[in-house]
Formats: structure tokens, sequence, C-alpha cells
């Protein structure tokens, strides 16, 4: 029976997810990095970790660890990840948004091919009951050929809306975008907002997306969005609602059944599935569902959004812009 070792970078409520997940798996939590003594002794003492360190750096010089949980902000991900490859691991679970720029994000796909690393990207909805069925509904050609996807949710893109965007992503089998066109309102300059303190956000948002197999889809988030986590999703003979308001979790409207079609659902745990999926990932050595380089395609298309915003202009794939966007948007640094 395989066994393990993982560590994890950062002890939040992430990060103790990831240790649930990975005993679930069948591994062993042996190392937790975190700058704050006690929570990471708490998880510690709670998944039997025995190495725990202030700094990543003394997690790297020792090694002697098969998997790697990177819960950390986002503006740390890139360099955590090519010191974590270069230290000799098998696999790399880091969450999302997998980087802040194309760049870092190109740099830590490459360090992870270099060294035989199965990366992945922490989205954990795609393994929600719901987000599952809707697949399989389209799969199965019960709402006909897709036309147009919605979703939308509160904060800002690179927040919440990394997974609106990643299941957008899902339900059209992760086929690959063609173009993006946005708007951005940056009225408040928000930097430090909810889980990301490291980062600017914008005040609300509206993405438009043309995918290559011809589906268009919407994304609107913030303070004009709807704020529930919803998604509207229309084809040629039939629609699903993923997480309608009052609603079951995912219901059909198909020109095959009369009236709406709402199975009941299993609960489960979707950030333990995701952990359990990468793991086997790097036993099998396939790629994870989420990959990296999934996650890098869902990057490239909100650095297309706030670049389409900077220069009021649709943005053909591939993208070529190596910064964040969304700090000239804002402007002068505020003091």
């Amino acid at each position: 029976m395989p066994n393990e070792r993982a560590a994890i970078i950062g002890c939040g409520s992430m990060g103790t997810a990831h240790a649930r997940g990975y005993q679930e798996a069948g591994c062993s939590v042996v190392a937790l990095v975190d700058p704050n003594a006690e929570r990471r002794t708490e998880l510690g003492n709670a998944v039997g970790a025995k190495r725990l360190y202030e700094d990543p750096a003394q997690l790297f010089g020792e090694g002697d660890v098969d998997i790697v949980s990177i819960c950390t902000w986002p503006t740390t991900h890139c360099d955590l990840t090519v010191a974590a490859a270069a230290s000799g691991v098998r696999g790399i679970l880091c969450e999302k948004p997998l980087a802040v720029t194309l760049d870092e994000a190109d740099r830590m796909l490459e360090a992870c091919v270099q060294n035989s690393v199965t990366l992945a990207t922490g989205h954990q909805h795609r393994y929600d009951a719901q987000a599952v069925q809707a697949r399989e509904w389209i799969e199965a050609g019960r709402i006909g050929d897709p036309v147009y996807f919605w979703g939308h949710c509160s904060l800002d893109l690179m927040n919440n809306g990394t997974h609106v965007l990643d299941l957008i992503h899902y339900f059209n089998g992760d086929a690959p975008a063609e173009w993006v066109m946005a708007q951005t309102d940056v009225r408040s300059r928000f930097r430090g907002r909810m889980n990301h303190p490291d980062m600017p956000a914008e005040d609300a948002s509206i993405t438009e997306i043309r995918y290559a197999n011809g589906l268009r889809a919407c994304i609107e988030m913030g303070e004009f969005a709807p704020s529930a986590y919803q998604f509207h999703l229309y084809g040629t003979e039939g629609q699903i609602d993923v997480n309608p308001p009052g609603g079951p979790a995912a219901r059909l409207l198909s020109s095959s059944v009369l009236g709406w079609e709402a199975p009941e659902l299993p609960k489960v745990n979707a950030t333990t599935k995701k952990v359990v999926e990468f793991v086997n990932a790097v036993r099998t050595g396939r790629e994870a569902a989420c990959s990296g380089t999934i996650g890098r395609q869902l990057l490239e298309v909100i650095i297309g959004a706030f670049e389409s915003s900077r220069s009021r202009a649709l943005v053909e794939m591939p993208v070529n812009v190596k910064d964040f966007p969304l700090e000239d948007l804002f402007g002068e640094p505020q003091g």
C-alpha cells in the first residue's frame, strides 16, 4: 500500500483541508511550514507531523518528502513551486490561482517538466457533485450543442473568479479559449482583499470569452454581479442550472423531458476528492485532472481580460503579456 510522505506549506484552512485529503489518500503528512508557530503546531498535533518549519527553505533543504501542497498567497506560488520541484518531490499541488503572471506560470511548468514532477492546480469545485453531473449531462448531449455559458459570483477574478472560470472550462471539456474581451471597474483600488492580502482586486468585471469549439461564455464578478456562485448553461436543446437560488444543486431542462429534471446528488468533500485525485495522478505518472497546464490556461484568460480592459480591445490567444495588467489599471500605488 503506498504511503507517500506529504508536506504542506501554509497551515490555514486550505492547508488543513489538504491534510485531510492526504490522510484519505493513504499518505503520511510528515512536514508542515508556516510562519505562525501556533498554527503549524496545532495542525501538526492533529495530523501527527513531526517536522515543523517556519521557513520553506528548511523543508527543501532536508528533502525526504514525495508530495508538497502549496497553500500560500498567490505571489509566493512561483518561487515555492520552482524550489519544491528542484528538491526532489514527485508531485506539487499548488492552490489557485496558479501564479500572478504568465511568465511565472511558465517558470513553474518548466521546472516541473525538467524535474519530472506532476503539477496540479487547486480547483476543487470540479469535484462537486453538481459540477460532475452537469458535465455528464453536457457530454451526453442532453442540452444539444452548447451555445452560451454564464457564470457569476462575488469578489474578483483572481479570487472567486478563478473558480468560476475553471468550471466554465470544465463544463466545456477544457477546450482552449480563442479570444477574450472584458471591462474592469477599479474605482476603489482594493489591496489586500479577503484571502489574497498580497494582491490588488477590482470592484467588478464582466468578461466575454469565445472558445475554439465555438462556445461563448460570460463571467460576471464583483459588486454588481449576482453574488451567488451559480452557472446557467444554454444549449440548442436545453438548459442546465448549477447551484440555482433556492433550488437543487443541479437541474436540467431538456427538449426530451417535460419539466425540470433534478436528481438527488451525493454529498462530497470536493477538496478531499481533489487531493485524492492528485495523489493518484502522482502514483500512476499521469497528468492531474486539473493540471498545471490547465491552471496556466485559466490564468491566460484572466490576464487577457485585464489586458483587454487596459488596451480597450479584444485580446486573442495566445496572450503575449508578461506583466500583471491590473496594476496598470490601478495607476500609481496608493500610499
